[in-house]
């Protein structure tokens, strides 16, 4: 009894200390989420203006321009540029990032008949009409809130232009001076999300950890990131909100690992991908648009076709069209959307990464293989920086159908499951029958070697009721689709295969240096660790998930050879292997380093050099398309000016007109008119054409017929930046008259109308 009373002071110490320090936790909790979301809140308002100076060859930032001509020098010594008759400033995101902006403007006029009035528009809206000056003046406008609803600002500068002596351009103002200025005020949803999240992931994260400290540690980073990258924001693709609650759901998810590491870890390049179309060029492939044009007819009621009433296959990612037509259908922006989709792609392929390499690796491994994959500039190009093709979503689901094979245990009903996600990747790219044909393979030679020692009907039993649950499960879903397509298209092959091989070595030759500018972003010889398992014990790992993953990556990739590759940047073809040939590395690298500890390399002293190694090479990873961002940029904005002609021919042409693209995703969705692909995607006759050459020029762009096109398609409308396809003005003279136009937004444009 003294010894219980004699307690009593010590437990009342104790209870007093640890409200102490509940009280302490809360409040730095609340400190925390506080500041937080005020610094996410309010870094909105320290954007600076977007600014187009005559001695900078661009604007900064996601900004494109038209009708804006080249630095030039007065004899009197100062920097200015003409512009044409119509200027237009196109800014994707702008009114994502500030409900209205200020343009200031410094020009002048120097028509030979007097200053003309120049009429500022946007969005084919004129704002105001002022007459300038002969000397250099200073006008400000104020550009109201999206009246698009789109997010983007197409600001249009429109005056009588003029031609002088000895220079054929057509001639405007003179510019030294433009700049776009946000009306920025706090981004309140931002900052709520980031108030709200915060607190969650405390409440998360003291589930899975012993202590609080490390929560708020945890979360005070987390928080101090966002409200950093909220501070770096500048218009792109996505609100910020959006941004946040995606970073915040990834957040989320990286609670579940224990180890406070790894977790911090997980987060960082969490975040990274989140904001990737951030701070990387975001884009969209005209391609996707292919797939939007053949949604966007099955939700008018045409059929899953290009053009009304022609059955040609040109896509291949059925599942993906279809929920693109759901988008289109619920009244949905499938540009936004497919940047949404693409975003949470990201992050789930790494998540899920992680997770895989968890059930196959010891720590810290699984977070190395997300390293790789998450730092990849293939996968962010083809997720969170945009494309809108469907790249990720096949990915994710080979990488989900390959998790529940390898853990079915032979269990019947996971065995199902896994040949029902392999059957949804098939609906989503063929290349996921197979992977499908491929699994199953490994499926029954697994199972025949372990059931090797019984004999009779006992040995096939099992087989036949594996092989039953994994490709009943498959034809359950992928064969009513396939007779479907062949009954509809005809063909037992889309129309964009014939369109882009045939090329036999030559086509493997370009294949092989795709695989190896591909290799090469992985660490190129570095990859050559994934052996090291196989060469410590080929037994072991051929017994193992090993033996499975491998030589799928393997056949894989021979695949993608024999193909020819691909002409998208970032070898896009390969980023359904990268969660795979991630998890292979980090194991290679952990075979080779637990080889050198037993040849005895001290481990502290290999962890440091790998943690190093690794960094170094995630950031130059990352840094890979620092050279490629003006090609994304420009790959972007040809999407948006082919937009722009798709919107000229809806305003002007009949509904019976026609036109000819070259790119034919953007022209073809936003004209809604008919449309000849002149690369052959999705024309029968050029798709299967057979030339001399194939396989010697850029993948997907070799086929080609002018003179079908010019007397079979007649096409109505040729855009003059195809004209070089049918051999150039000479030959379009004799039946097209090459007129000037102006689209919705004030771009300037030749077109060639057939007479």
């Amino acid at each position: 009894m003294d010894r219980l009373v004699s307690n009593k002071p010590v437990a009342a110490a104790r209870t007093s200390a640890g409200v102490r320090s509940s009280a302490l936790g809360l409040a730095a909790l609340v400190f925390v989420t506080v500041a937080a979301a005020l610094l996410t809140g309010f870094a909105a308002i320290l954007q600076p203006p977007l600014r187009l100076t005559v001695a900078a060859e661009r604007f900064t930032g996601p900004i494109f321009t038209s009708g804006i001509y080249a630095r030039e020098t007065n004899p009197a010594g100062y920097n200015y540029r003409w512009t044409s008759g119509s200027a237009l400033i196109q800014v994707r995101g702008a009114f994502f990032a500030a409900p209205a902006y200020i343009a200031e403007m410094r020009l002048r006029s120097e028509h030979p008949a007097g200053p003309q009035a120049i009429r500022f528009r946007v969005d084919d809206r004129e704002l105001a009409t002022a007459t300038p000056a002969t000397v250099f003046r200073t006008y400000r406008l104020l550009l109201p809130a999206d009246p698009a609803g789109d997010g983007e600002l197409r600001l249009n500068l429109q005056t009588t232009p003029f031609v002088a002596p000895g220079n054929p351009r057509q001639l405007g103002v003179q510019l030294t001076e433009l700049s776009l200025h946000p009306v920025s005020r706090p981004n309140w949803p931002a900052a709520i999300l980031v108030g709200l999240g915060l607190p969650l992931l405390y409440l998360l994260q003291r589930r899975r950890t012993s202590t609080s400290g490390a929560a708020i540690l945890s979360i005070g980073l987390s928080g101090l990131t966002l409200a950093g990258l909220a501070a770096l924001y500048r218009p792109t693709a996505l609100p910020l909100p959006i941004l946040v609650g995606l970073a915040l759901l990834a957040l989320s998810a990286a609670c579940f690992v224990q180890r406070n590491g790894l977790r911090l870890g997980l987060s960082a390049l969490c975040l990274i991908v989140a904001f990737a179309g951030m701070i990387w060029p975001a884009w969209l492939s005209d391609d996707a648009f292919i797939s939007f044009r053949y949604a966007q007819n099955l939700v008018a009621g045409n059929g899953l076709v290009y053009n009304t009433g022609e059955r040609v296959e040109g896509y291949t990612n059925f599942l993906w069209t279809l929920l693109s037509a759901g988008v289109i259908a619920l009244g949905g922006d499938v540009a936004l959307w497919s940047h949404i989709a693409g975003t949470i792609l990201g992050l789930a392929l790494v998540l899920l990464t992680y997770r895989q390499a968890t059930y196959l690796l010891p720590a810290p491994w699984p977070l190395v293989a997300a390293l790789v994959a998450g730092t990849s500039q293939s996968l962010l190009l083809y997720t969170a920086r945009g494309s809108g093709l469907e790249t990720g979503l096949f990915a994710l689901l080979l990488l989900l159908g390959a998790m529940v094979y390898l853990n079915a245990d032979g269990r019947v009903g996971s065995l199902a499951g896994a040949g029902a996600i392999f059957a949804l990747a098939a609906l989503t790219r063929p290349e996921g029958v197979m992977v499908s044909g491929l699994t199953g393979l490994h499926l029954l030679a697994t199972l025949w070697m372990h059931t090797g020692r019984v004999s009779g009907g006992a040995k096939f039993k099992p087989i036949a009721v594996a092989a039953l649950a994994f490709g009943g499960a498959f034809l359950l879903i992928f064969g009513p689709y396939f007779l479907w397509r062949f009954t509809f298209y005809g063909d037992l092959l889309p129309n964009t295969f014939y369109a882009k091989t045939g090329g036999g070595l030559r086509q493997v030759l370009r294949g092989l240096q795709y695989t190896g500018d591909f290799a090469l972003t992985l660490g190129g010889p570095l990859l050559l660790l994934i052996g090291v398992p196989w060469l410590r014990d080929h037994r072991a790992a051929l017994g193992s998930w090993r033996g499975y993953m491998l030589p799928l990556v393997l056949i894989y990739s021979a695949y993608i050879i024999a193909v020819g590759g691909d002409h998208f940047r970032g070898e896009r073809f390969f980023v359904p292997l990268l969660p795979w040939i991630a998890i292979l590395l980090a194991d290679g690298i952990r075979s080779g380093g637990e080889y050198l500890v037993a040849r005895g390399i001290r481990a502290n002293f290999r962890r440091i050099t790998l943690a190093a190694l690794l960094i170094l090479g995630a950031f130059g990873a990352l840094a890979r398309t620092d050279n490629q961002a003006e090609t994304i940029r420009g790959l972007d904005e040809s999407v948006w000016i082919w937009r722009e002609i798709g919107w000229w021919v809806a305003d002007h042409g009949a509904p019976d007109a026609s036109i000819a693209a070259s790119g034919a995703g953007a022209v073809a969705y936003y004209s809604r008119n008919t449309t000849i692909d002149l690369l052959g995607l999705t024309d029968k006759h050029i798709g299967r054409l057979e030339i001399a050459d194939m396989g010697t020029g850029i993948a997907g762009h070799e086929k080609r017929d002018p003179e079908y096109v010019l007397n079979e398609r007649r096409p109505t409308y040729i855009p003059r930046i195809w004209d070089d396809y049918f051999g150039g003005p000479a030959v379009l003279r004799a039946q097209y008259e090459l007129v000037p136009i102006v689209t919705r937004s004030g771009r300037e444009l030749e077109m060639w109308v057939r007479r």
